[in-house]
This record gives structure tokens, sequence and C-alpha cells, in this order.
């Protein structure tokens, strides 16, 4: 198939994955704790604000992810909008291998309803699920924003951790 001549080739599926690729995203460290205390989390581009009123987030979620029915049984999420300094932990929360070292380090604390919130994160949103809808694959989980956590003085100028076709990508402004 020629498309503004650029051939790619494949299923529908492929190309609509390549396409896909080419959108710079936010990642999101979507985190949660169940009934045991267990905290849980992946990393998602697939979250975003939905409305100011009422303050409402959204995060999709493959229904396959070990975080699902934490979430669907908890009924809170939070996201964590993370910077480009957070690579190394974005690595643990990519890869499954690296499940159990998620948490160990002291980058959290505890936020509203226990849920864990990343230390030097651009802005958490500590959310309860007021909806769920299925889709396809995924569940989309829609959240009442109850806490918003906010960087201290100087962070403010961190850039947020970017994906883009398959790598991180730098998004840093630059001053003339």
């Amino acid at each position: 198939m020629m498309m503004n001549d650029v051939s790619v080739d494949g299923t529908l599926t492929d190309r609509f994955r390549a396409s896909m690729r080419l959108a710079a995203a936010s990642i999101s460290l979507v985190t949660a704790r169940d009934g045991s205390g267990k905290r849980h989390g992946m990393a998602v581009t697939s979250a975003t604000s939905l409305s100011m009123d009422p303050l409402s987030m959204m995060v999709a979620v493959n229904r396959t992810a070990s975080i699902h029915p934490v979430i669907a049984a908890s009924s809170t999420f939070c996201l964590n909008l993370m910077t480009e300094d957070h690579g190394a932990i974005l690595e643990r929360f990519s890869r499954s291998d690296m499940r159990e070292m998620r948490f160990a380090t002291d980058d959290w604390s505890e936020g509203l309803h226990g849920l864990p919130v990343l230390r030097g994160a651009l802005a958490s949103h500590l959310c309860t699920v007021v909806a769920a809808h299925d889709f396809g694959t995924h569940t989309v989980f829609f959240g009442q924003v109850d806490d918003v956590v906010l960087p201290g003085a100087g962070m403010h100028e961190s850039a947020p951790l970017v994906w883009r076709n398959g790598e991180r990508v730098s998004i840093r402004s630059r001053v003339a």
C-alpha cells in the first residue's frame, strides 16, 4: 500500500500499529494497591485528562495486564506523569522479569487511598473509578480525581518522559 510516498506492507493491524508508533505520547505509571496491600503498576501511554467538571482522568488497561483486576477490585488508581529523569524506573515497569523490583526503591510515597505516588513526578492524579467500559482487549477506567500531587519548587522545569516510535524521545525546550 502506498500512502504519502511511504510504502507500508502488511495487514491493516500492522499498518495501524505503525501509525500509532509515530504519535508522541507522555508516559505515565498507573499504580494501584490490592486488598492485601501489595503495590502494582505498569507504564502506559493510554492515560489522559477527561473533564474539568467533574475533575476526571481516564486510562485504558489491557485486560491481560496484572494490574487490571487490581484496579477493577479496588476501584482506585494513581496516574504518575513521568519525567525524563525516570528512565531507570520506566525500565523496571516495562519488563515483567523486573516486576518485584518496581517498588523496591525509595522513589515512592503513599497517597490517598494508600496509592503509590512517584516522587518527582510532574504530577500524580489519585482517582476513584466511577465507570469502566470494556472495548476490544482493553478496559477504559474513568476516574474521578480525588487528589493531585504536584512537584516541589524547581521541578516544574522537568520535561515529560515521551515515547515515540518504540523509544524515548526528548521534548526539552530550547531557549534561543
